[in-house]
């Protein structure tokens, strides 16, 4: 089974967001399950090949715009997952991330590599990712290439509408094309929308979110257009790359732990996740200039300032309500300026009790979470999520809204705390209650901090599942109606 996994960023060469870290570790843990799978992605200027070794594939010219482009082609062994990975190098539109022409051009080099066989090597499924390769699985299907398409939605909130010129500009034309026409009275072309009405398959990153996507609530418009597609939509949880950063032995941590205590020839590897919460959790006060007592909770969050995703609202809601004093609460994070001015007022008038941090700082993260005995959640939508699966290697249990990958990973009262209403009431119930349990019943806490630490997040369990439906879509079980083109 051969697979090309097109994509926008690629850790560690360049990376944005999350879907670098997908990017990496899908296709490992898909070449280990015995895919033929390659990654290709565009070759911008701040792509690090550091000490990598480039290999020069290919080139060929394409017409974008009316002019011919030269796309050359550059191969890499990817350093960690060991899949090879391929870079388009274009100096007029793709040296940068930031032109719709350079998804517009992307999208059409791809196509146009595999019409023309340039890497010796054709592919049997072509998955796609997100609104930056939306047009691909068009292209492929007007190309009449023997090739099924998947689409991976991770957020359905990412579109991207522009003018038909980019249309115009890979050779599409506009009028053939019923999705361009529904659209808008201004006649702009969405590139999610074309990914979804092209592709023969769609997943996302959750079984929820899958289901989610269907509502008014959540559908971002699409709703209806996706409803008439059941059958063909699949939620698959992402997981989590263990072994490469996200682990309580990390470096950035002061006193690695583990579920239990390791000792090599007597000397201590790691403490045991109780001592080891306890003495980062120490460590963390004095840094953060916070009450140093074990006897305390340490609630935290970590994530982007959004009110209107990441819940920002309603947890400031119960923060202004609450007595502050019963828990310590550690923010990281940045994003909407307005948002963290009023989070700053907290750690103003409370600062031995609130720390208000707010930057991207991974070794600061990963010391929050090694010290934090809970961590919140409250996204209004979240199609998988990271954290809480992150959170729970360290024993740090999560308290989140039962929506998303959160309600697919979390079992209220298993592994973590669920709260269904999306309001201020319904958090702060769950907070006191998880508040209540690690101060009057630690038999049950630690039963849970067991229980988290224990579930299983690997990229296997995705990997399978991507396999049988790719499996799946190779018997043409799914396809694309033809009456979309």
């Amino acid at each position: 089974m051969k697979i090309l996994f097109a994509v926008w960023e690629l850790d560690p060469f360049f990376k944005i967001g999350g879907l670098g870290d997908v990017a990496r570790a899908l296709p490992g843990a898909l070449k280990k399950l015995g895919a033929d799978i390659r990654v290709m992605v565009p070759y911008y200027k701040v792509v690090k090949m550091g000490r990598n070794k480039k290999t020069k594939v290919g080139e060929l010219k394409i017409e974008y715009a009316g002019k011919k482009e030269t796309v050359e082609i550059w191969g890499v062994l990817h350093p960690y997952m060991k899949v090879p990975a391929y870079f388009l190098k274009n100096s007029t539109y793709l040296d940068t991330a930031i032109s719709i022409d350079t998804w517009g051009f992307f999208d059409k080099a791809v196509v146009e590599i595999l019409k023309n066989n340039i890497l010796n090597w054709q592919p049997d499924i072509v998955h796609v990712n997100d609104c930056h390769c939306g047009l691909i699985p068009h292209l492929i299907k007007l190309a009449k290439l023997p090739i099924k398409t998947m689409l991976t939605i991770h957020n359905l909130a990412y579109q991207k509408k522009t003018s038909l010129d980019v249309i115009r500009h890979v050779g599409i034309n506009p009028n053939c094309s019923k999705s361009i026409l529904w659209e808008t009275k201004e006649y702009q072309v969405n590139f999610l929308l074309e990914a979804i009405t092209h592709s023969d398959i769609i997943t996302t990153v959750s079984p929820t979110y899958a289901r989610e996507i269907l509502t008014e609530e959540f559908g971002c418009g699409f709703n209806e257009i996706l409803k008439g597609m059941e059958g063909r939509i699949f939620g698959i949880l992402n997981g989590i790359d263990i072994d490469f950063s996200h682990t309580t032995h990390d470096k950035a941590v002061k006193y690695p732990y583990g579920p239990t205590e390791k000792r090599i020839d007597g000397k201590i590897q790691h403490y045991g996740w109780d001592k080891g919460k306890r003495l980062n959790k120490e460590f963390l006060q004095k840094k953060l200039g916070l009450k140093v007592d074990n006897n305390i909770p340490m609630i935290c969050f970590i994530g982007r300032i959004d009110a209107k995703q990441k819940g920002l609202d309603i947890l400031h809601t119960m923060l202004r309500r609450i007595d502050q004093t019963q828990f310590e609460f550690v923010i990281l994070g940045s994003g909407d300026a307005d948002w963290e001015e009023r989070y700053k007022w907290f750690s103003t008038f409370y600062p031995k009790h609130i720390s208000c941090n707010f930057l991207f700082d991974d070794s600061l993260a990963h010391q929050i979470y090694a010290a934090s005995d809970f961590i919140v959640i409250p996204s209004k939508y979240e199609p998988c999520g990271l954290i809480q699966m992150i959170a729970m290697l360290f024993g740090t249990i999560p308290i989140a809204h039962s929506t998303g990958g959160l309600k697919d990973s979390i079992k209220d009262g298993y592994n973590g705390f669920l709260f269904s209403k999306y309001d201020s009431e319904g958090l702060e119930n769950k907070v006191m209650k998880a508040v209540d349990v690690w101060k009057n019943d630690r038999t049950a806490f630690e039963k849970i901090v067991q229980n988290a630490q224990a579930t299983d997040f690997s990229w296997n369990k995705s990997a399978e599942k991507y396999l049988a439906l790719y499996a799946s879509l190779l018997k043409a079980s799914y396809q694309a109606s033809s009456d979309i083109i």
